[in-house]
């Protein structure tokens, strides 16, 4: 009985091992990715390899070279028929009326031909209900709701859940259907140039179809970046505590006793947060504090305050911005709220920095950009960061940033 008892822990371990290896597969290889056109050979190779892997995971050691085949082609075969049978599932489903109210952008030729041929086949899961188009478009049917520029109204009067632009001169407002929830697809011609540069996984009866990425707080990789802010602003916070202190008597010593440095600066979504720096000159006047752009010059600012500049350590109390959820380690650097009201009406794209939460550091800060620096190429550094967020992009950047340190480039 103890055998057997023994027997099954193991079994459990083994399953529990296989569930966790071939989900954290299958997610890696996009294996449960959303598709217009669902069809249970998709990815077939990569079920087949994640199911290998995960038999190995499972009973390496414990099992033969023959059984461990075996079990990993039952797998593959088992997961394909599954996959059949929830594809047909969806399919079936979408023909009987559970496709999505689908608005299309652009209403010329090529956009009532993708209507016509997703009125035609349902099973692709986009029921269009109307246009938007900057004239009257061509009358076949559908018709034109208004023009791209009224796209949140329409969206939310007719209850429209995704959105396929037609059009090569409405790209613009593919991010504000995004924001409003939609799916948003591309679909260029059939003949269109970015056809050559990019991989097509979606079609509607062979029209090609892009599927717009989702922003970076709806991925499901988004909640490891607050993880790991907790976790390396914790790290920081102990790790730099000596070297805090001593800073902090260095300050006492140049400027008086009001060691820190309180500002308003804007963060995510254009919000109001307040950075926490050490104070590395004399008291200055409120309103010359808010809209002085640079001090790197300026005669107040002693030996230590600009030693301290020039390493960033000045910078260390901002973890505690980072623990309390209004700062990330990486992410564009917060600017006061006067200029940002200056360089959003000058500066193309400024604005839209604050998709994100500011940061410590970002992509703009390790390619030497900050200081007295081109606010245009930090706009795009920054607006690059966020539309290729990945966690491997945030863990690169802090490693460039340790290296930055390093080299003393602080300023």
């Amino acid at each position: 009985m103890a055998f057997t008892a023994a027997q099954a822990e193991q079994d459990i371990t083994r399953i529990a091992i296989a569930a966790i290896v071939v989900f954290a597969l299958n997610g890696i290889g996009r294996v449960y990715a959303p598709r217009v056109v669902p069809s249970s050979l998709d990815r077939g190779l990569w079920v087949a390899g994640s199911g290998l892997v995960t038999v190995l995971a499972a009973f390496w050691g414990t099992a033969s070279l023959t059984e461990v085949t075996l079990s990993a082609l039952l797998f593959t075969f088992l997961a394909l028929c599954g996959r059949s049978v929830l594809c047909l599932v969806v399919r079936r489903a979408r023909e009987r009326g559970r496709s999505v109210p689908t608005l299309v952008i652009g209403a010329g030729a090529h956009g009532h031909r993708l209507a016509a041929s997703l009125l035609a086949h349902p099973e692709h899961g986009l029921l269009p209900v109307g246009f938007l188009d900057e004239g009257a478009g061509e009358n076949r049917g559908l018709p034109v709701l208004g023009r791209p520029s009224d796209v949140t109204d329409v969206v939310q009067a007719h209850g429209v859940r995704a959105v396929v632009i037609a059009g090569t001169a409405q790209r613009s407002f593919a991010r504000t259907a995004r924001a409003l929830g939609c799916e948003v697809y591309l679909a260029p011609e059939p003949d269109d140039l970015i056809v050559d540069f990019v991989t097509l996984r979606e079609h509607v009866r062979s029209f090609p179809l892009l599927r717009m990425r989702p922003e970076a707080q709806r991925r499901g990789s988004w909640p490891l970046k607050r993880a790991l802010d907790v976790a390396v602003a914790l790290a920081g916070i102990v790790a730099t505590a000596p070297i805090l202190a001593v800073c902090a008597m260095m300050v006492r010593s140049e400027v008086g006793p009001k060691l820190l440095f309180r500002q308003q600066r804007v963060g995510l979504r254009g919000g109001p947060i307040e950075l926490i720096k050490l104070r590395t000159m004399r008291s200055a006047d409120p309103h010359e504090s808010a809209t002085l752009w640079s001090i790197a010059d300026d005669h107040r600012v002693g030996p230590i305050g600009r030693s301290l500049r020039r390493t960033s350590a000045d910078e260390l109390p901002q973890l505690w911005n980072v623990l309390k959820g209004n700062m990330s380690i990486v992410g564009p650097r917060p600017e006061r709220p006067h200029f940002v009201e200056e360089f959003s009406r000058t500066i193309p794209g400024y604005d839209l920095r604050h998709r994100m939460p500011v940061g410590i550091t970002g992509w703009a800060q390790i390619h030497g950009l900050r200081g007295d620096t081109s606010i245009e190429d930090r706009a795009r550094f920054d607006n690059y960061y966020i539309d290729e967020w990945t966690l491997r992009s945030d863990v690169k950047i802090m490693m460039r940033t340790v290296w930055c340190l390093l080299r003393q480039g602080g300023s």
